[in-house]
């Protein structure tokens, strides 16, 4: 019967691998798309960057991946995810991801080596050393959570369609065949770990579980320091609150929680090592300039917000609602712990001052308890009826075909990755034809901190007369105006607006903490004749050369008005200014030389607050 078990077990965690590659392989053969061109990009290209920087530079300054990443990535590369400590460049995320990839990396640089391929880590066979790392820490994270689920009281059937769940019915998927550089698969792999190894040492009290346990959580420190969260849910793995007691004074009196310490600060020692070398300290916050807004989380956007919600985007976490009300009935100590869990864990990245997480699916950092999310579910299935089984099973199917659905949607440009809102989400829900690819643009490009009150620089042209620092003012129009006799028509024979051409002062050199809002009325004679017109920053040296360059469209998405003024504006952070830049334009372009009109185009210039608000 143990051999028939096990025999089981091992075709179940062979067919997942095989699924897991078969997704993998079918997702990128038709994942092509000017939308989503790598694997490593975004975030996950500063988590990838440690494997360049050590096995390539041979260094612990990210200067050179700096430098290679402006020539690949374009003008409006700014690493934000580099800063300078003591001369030395280095990155704030964290080294775990890139030790988790590593083995799949050297593999990459080996056959690299042997057959004559480039040696760069950027070529396609190390972007797709990062995929199949991603694919390989997801199936490890699941099987961890399958033999979890094991220790309930659930059948073999039930295991298997959790865990199917979990990776196609969460943004778990997205991220293991999309965004395989960014953390979130190998913090779901570690956290996994942790918990099967919590949840085995309160069932045996075997001190191998303790030791896996808290060297695994080392690594959950060194893949994403915060998600040490996962402690205030450890006690709810517990059967009750005498299993969790008795467990606790055993480790005590058996002094076996030094074994604990010991291994956690083994699993931790190679980033505070890193640490030590690069800024002088073991404990150091790489963060700069970024910080949480305590006073005032964003839970309600976190949660159900069309931008980034974790239940618009995840629907399938629904199921958390009934499973919790179960809890609480069945086992109060099991739902103040969780619920203790979930409302910390909420309040950290809700706080997080860019609360959206950038660009990206759904809402990211949830993604890395997915394990323990799928426990509280599991036991309120476990606790159904057959009837009411079946219903829940069906809820989860329709869950997993719009998870799917909208990841392809992101794979495509459908969805946008960081300016949803409820309008954008309606216009393109469901909708998969290519004619929706890029059709939502991005809003104003956020910061941390709080504008000073009023600009310390303001352009307002009205197009009446002609200003210093506007270029060549050109042709005005007067059969259509919105204030004043003139207004500015753009057409095939006139695809630039009237341009600011400002030197920048000497005074501003040094500054990083700089942002420009731009805003002009808009008139179009026909319906989204405008859609695709941008705004423009272009910031150039005294030889003419661009050093830095941003756009964004007037409008975020197509719409059926025309025949009216509409007020249209964007914002953008300047970069830190050096003697480089020079000459800051901004100006419209209309790109595809249709036909609409401008006026009263207002720039303005203010310095933020770079704090905790």
């Amino acid at each position: 019967m143990v051999n028939h078990r096990l025999k089981y077990n091992n075709i179940f965690t062979y067919c997942l691998l095989g699924i897991l590659l078969l997704s993998f392989a079918l997702i990128n053969v038709s994942r092509k798309s000017e939308h989503r061109q790598q694997f490593v990009d975004g975030d996950g290209s500063g988590y990838y960057a440690w494997l360049p920087t050590l096995f390539m530079y041979k260094t612990l300054d990210f200067t050179d991946v700096f430098n290679a990443g402006k020539i690949r990535k374009g003008k409006d590369y700014q690493g934000h995810n580099y800063h300078r400590v003591n001369g030395l460049l280095i990155n704030k995320f964290p080294p775990g991801t890139a030790f988790l990839m590593m083995p799949f990396f050297l593999i990459a640089l080996f056959i690299s080596f042997i057959f004559g391929l480039p040696i760069d880590a950027y070529e396609p066979i190390f972007q797709y050393s990062a995929g199949i790392a991603a694919v390989f820490w997801c199936w490890t994270g699941l099987i961890f959570l399958y033999k979890t689920l094991k220790t309930y009281n659930l059948s073999e059937k039930e295991r298997i369609m959790l865990v199917l769940a979990s990776i196609f019915a969460t943004n778990l998927f997205a991220y293991t065949f999309l965004m395989p550089a960014f953390s979130h698969v190998y913090s779901f792999a570690a956290i996994s770990i942790v918990i099967y190894s919590v949840r085995k040492y309160f069932l045996e009290q075997g001190t191998k579980y303790l030791i896996i346990g808290a060297l695994s959580l080392g690594f959950v420190f060194m893949i994403r320091p915060v998600n040490l969260l996962i402690l205030v849910f450890l006690p709810f793995l517990a059967d009750d609150i005498n299993n969790f007691g008795t467990m606790v004074l055993h480790k005590l009196k058996s002094m076996k929680f030094i074994y604990a310490i010991l291994f956690f600060f083994i699993g931790i020692f190679p980033y505070l090592l890193i640490n030590y070398n690069q800024t002088g300290s073991f404990i150091y916050f790489p963060y700069k300039n970024e910080g949480f807004y305590w006073s005032r989380p964003e839970i309600f956007d976190f949660l159900f917000s069309f931008r980034k919600g974790w239940f618009v985007y995840t629907p399938f976490y629904l199921l958390l609602f009934p499973s919790v009300i179960f809890l609480y009935i069945k086992n109060k100590f099991r739902f103040l712990w969780f619920i203790s869990f979930f409302f910390v864990l909420i309040y950290v990245f809700s706080s997080w001052w860019n609360w959206f997480y950038g660009d990206s699916f759904g809402m990211r950092p949830m993604l890395d308890h997915t394990t323990a999310f799928i426990l509280v579910i599991a036991l309120f299935y476990s606790g159904l009826r057959k009837y009411t089984k079946r219903a829940v099973v069906v809820f989860v199917i329709l869950a997993g075909m719009l998870n799917v659905v909208q990841t392809y949607q992101y794979a495509k440009g459908i969805i946008h990755p960081d300016s949803m809102n409820k309008e954008a989400y309606l216009k393109v829900f469901l909708k998969t034809s290519e004619k929706y690819s890029g059709i939502i643009s991005g809003g104003p490009e956020y910061y941390y901190g709080k504008l000073k009150s009023g600009p310390f620089y303001h352009e307002k042209y009205d197009f009446e007369s002609r200003l210093t620092s506007l270029s060549k003012l050109r042709k005005t129009d007067t059969a259509i105006v919105y204030s004043g006799r003139n207004s500015i028509k753009l057409d095939n024979h006139n695809i630039y607006s009237p341009s600011l051409n400002w030197i920048l002062p000497d005074s501003l050199e040094g500054r990083r903490n700089l942002y420009v809002k731009i805003s002009s009325m808009v008139y179009e004679k026909q319906k989204n004749s405008a859609a695709k017109a941008l705004f423009i920053m272009d910031i150039q040296d005294k030889e003419g050369n661009t050093v830095f360059y941003k756009k964004a469209r007037l409008k975020q998405m197509p719409d059926n008005k025309f025949g009216l003024w509409e007020i249209r504006g964007t914002g953008f952070k300047l970069p830190y200014l050096t003697k480089n830049h020079y000459l800051l334009k901004i100006y419209i372009w209309n790109k595809e030389k249709s036909v609409f009109y401008l006026d009263d185009l207002n720039i303005e210039f203010y310095e933020y607050t770079d704090k905790n608000l």
